[in-house]
């Protein structure tokens, strides 16, 4: 991975050849500040002999004349302090603009140059790619120092930036986009743009980072079909699982309710995972999971077929387990099914 990102390789050592063009740039500012500084004495000090002003008030003058700020003139001027007013609007206006012309570019690559380092050290973070309506909520629900944003519209990227996400400027279907969100270390990327660009994104994404989880967020039902034939981890149709949620919410409305208060609640957050159980021959009593984790077995999939446990169940290698609880609770719980201890 050498691709440059602002100046920064995505590992985080400077670009030499970025290095020179800050240096360069650095030192036309200093140039331009020393000529600013230059023309607000000259200001003052003409001013102050001339007309014979304190050092404030010929500062505050010089000040007002360069910035083009239009008070008018804050003591009746003589004929030389007109002649010291106008050299100021021929020479240190210009200089001053040109001064604030300058400082921009470097404030800006400063900024770039820190984000790039951010992303180049960032790991196991989620990608979003499409900060559109979709991709806001989904945004606004994950931690923000987790997140990292890809869109086409430098409008959009502003906006995430100043939310205080880190974002990227591009189209997420090229690699070298994706390189710059640094998704080779990347846990998980949610594609929520069109369908056509989902596709596109996620291919060369699994092309990176073959382990990546990724998630596309469906425009139009119709593209379901076609997102399975790649190798898309989670597949999410707005109007078929809002449809269903509805129908569910009609039918079996403590599902829903359960779903909203108790997995969400405030404070300790409960999470549902599915995880492999590498254990074998060991019932749930022996295992005590809820003793020793915290965590609850809720289900049991085993050859195709739904098991709802108790506490005699014995689990076998293979079995898929449905577990809840917290993050650090589900944390243990898999160590113990993984290692049987």
């Amino acid at each position: 991975m050498n691709r440059d990102v602002v100046g920064m390789t995505v590992t985080g050592k400077r670009n030499p050849g970025s290095m020179e063009r800050t240096g360069s740039v650095r030192r036309s500012v200093a140039n331009i500040a020393g000529a600013l500084l230059a023309v607000i004495t000259f200001g003052t000090l003409a001013y102050h002999f001339v007309e014979g002003w304190n050092y404030f008030d010929s500062l505050y003058m010089t000040v007002i004349t360069i910035t083009t700020t239009g008070y008018g003139e804050i003591y009746r001027m003589s004929a030389g302090g007109r002649i010291i007013s106008m050299l100021l609007m021929f020479f240190g206006i210009g200089i001053f603009f040109y001064a604030i012309n300058s400082f921009v570019p470097l404030i800006i690559e400063r900024r770039m140059e820190m984000s790039a380092k951010k992303l180049s050290e960032i790991r196991d973070h989620i990608i979003v790619c499409g900060f559109g309506l979709m991709g806001r909520e989904i945004a606004n629900e994950l931690p923000k120092d987790r997140v990292v944003i890809i869109d086409s519209s430098a409008e959009k990227v502003s906006i995430a930036r100043e939310n205080g996400y880190l974002a990227v400027l591009g189209d997420a279907t090229e690699e070298e986009v994706l390189e710059k969100a640094n998704v080779r270390r990347a846990k998980a990327l949610i594609a929520c743009m069109s369908d056509a660009a989902n596709v596109f994104t996620i291919m060369a994404a699994k092309d990176l980072n073959p382990g990546i989880y990724a998630m596309a967020i469906l425009r139009s039902p119709d593209a379901e079909k076609k997102m399975r034939r790649i190798n898309v981890d989670f597949v999410l149709s707005p109007y078929k699982d809002t449809a269903r949620k509805v129908v569910t919410t009609l039918q079996k409305p403590a599902t829903v309710e359960f779903i909203e208060s108790i997995m969400s609640r405030q404070g300790e957050t409960l999470t549902l995972e599915k995880m492999e159980v590498r254990v074998d021959n060991k019932s749930l009593k022996e295992l005590d999971l809820r003793g020793r984790t915290g965590s609850t077995v809720v289900a049991i999939e085993r050859d195709g077929r739904l098991i709802l446990p108790e506490a005699d169940t014995v689990l076998q290698k293979g079995d898929i387990a449905y577990l809840i609880g917290s993050d650090e609770a589900l944390r243990r719980a898999e160590k113990i099914l993984g290692s049987g201890s």
